[in-house]
């Protein structure tokens, strides 16, 4: 007869099988430090609807490292602040952050998104962005409304990890070098503060994160960096993820491949310009989950796993995972289908070379017959 610690190796070998094999069954969060790097999605446009509706924010989370809820699209100039969460109950996202962030799930605030017609975002003075950092603090992060605040929280008692600048035009009168001073503004407030996530974090830091989502085009018009003023030429330092949208721009769009341009070019322009910043900073690479995600840009699922094992095999250190413009669209691919995560999850995990492959099956093969032989030892 087989021993109780001879049955509960077994147990766990049979166990540990289905995890050195690569199952991905049941998976949520790639861990921080693997040479894989992260998943980033934005939620609460609903861009899909209404042949799609996009998934509510709990059942989201749960795939992403980092999921940044898309917009707060009208601030600055004493601007109300409301998040626009297209045909999403306001009122129940508050409890759906918590639940993210019970398992270790980073939740952000994107600022900005692409304004449409009118550009209803930006600062027209330092002190307006000052004033707006505080007031975001205020209503999402870790501070608590002020005499002088524009209302209540709209996500309750929920506390937010950080912010995301999606920053793609500028209100007339407002001047983009101006988000210099509500970055540094608001980290400050985030220093002296704990992310409500800290127990929990599987990322870098426990602390509160600060991301940017530029275009493509190095350096961006907004952000920066080579440009006087700009968030990125100023305040590199305060910036944790640098996701850049490789889409919707022909010259650098993630399918471009014109020679000593294009995709390749872009990418290593900011991953090398984010790797001299002090600190170095981590880039992630920003991709249309389906054809109707972005005007341009997206790739099929097989080809994008090509390109992004492309970027792993280079000498980009800082590469960190993929962000997916949006949760709604890749929902509907997979509705449709021709789920877009699955993949993008296989490009950021399989082995690259041949030897590791062997290596990792043969790791497989022995560890199943051995939890095998003391299966049926115990019959």
């Amino acid at each position: 007869m087989v021993t109780t610690s001879a049955f509960r190796f077994a147990v766990l070998a049979v166990a540990g099988l289905s995890l050195v094999s690569g199952s991905t069954s049941g998976r949520r969060l790639l861990s921080d430090g693997d040479a894989s790097g992260l998943l980033v999605t934005y939620w609460g446009q609903n861009s899909a609807a209404p042949t799609y509706q996009e998934p509510e924010l709990d059942q989201v989370c749960a795939q992403y490292n980092i999921t940044a809820i898309a917009f707060l699209a009208k601030f600055g100039n004493g601007t109300t602040l409301v998040p626009t969460v297209a045909n999403h109950n306001i009122s129940m996202v508050g409890a759906a952050i918590t639940a993210c962030q019970s398992f270790g799930a980073k939740i952000l605030l994107s600022l900005g998104g692409h304004g449409g017609d009118t550009c209803e975002y930006g600062f027209t003075s330092a002190e307006d962005a000052s004033q707006t950092a505080s007031e975001i603090w205020q209503l999402f992060l870790g501070g608590y409304p002020s005499k002088k605040s524009t209302g209540p929280r709209p996500f309750g008692n929920a506390v937010l990890d950080g912010i995301d600048l999606d920053i793609e035009c500028a209100a007339q009168g407002t001047n983009p070098a101006y988000y210099t001073a509500f970055v540094q503004h608001l980290r400050a407030l985030m220093s002296n503060s704990s992310s409500p996530n800290a127990a929990t974090a599987s990322l870098k830091t426990a602390s509160y994160l600060i991301t940017a989502a530029p275009q493509c085009i190095f350096p961006d018009a907004y952000l920066g960096p080579d440009t006087e003023g700009l968030v990125l030429t100023e305040s590199a330092m305060q910036i944790d993820y640098l996701w850049p949208q490789f889409y919707n721009n022909p010259s650098c769009q993630f399918n471009s491949t014109d020679a000593g341009a294009g995709f390749q070019q872009s990418f290593q322009n900011w991953s090398s310009w984010a790797a001299s910043a002090a600190p170095a900073m981590e880039v992630l690479v920003g991709l249309p989950a389906s054809t109707s995600a972005a005007g341009m840009g997206y790739m099929p699922p097989d080809d994008e796993g090509k390109q992004i094992k492309l970027i792993r095999k280079g000498n980009a250190t800082n590469f960190d995972g993929v962000m997916l413009w949006s949760a709604a669209w890749e929902s509907a691919n997979a509705q449709t289908k021709q789920p877009y995560l699955p993949t993008v999850l296989a490009s950021l995990t399989d082995p690259l070379h041949s030897s590791a492959a062997a290596q990792h099956i043969l790791k497989s093969a022995a560890l199943f017959f051995m939890a095998l032989m003391l299966l049926v030892c115990l019959l």
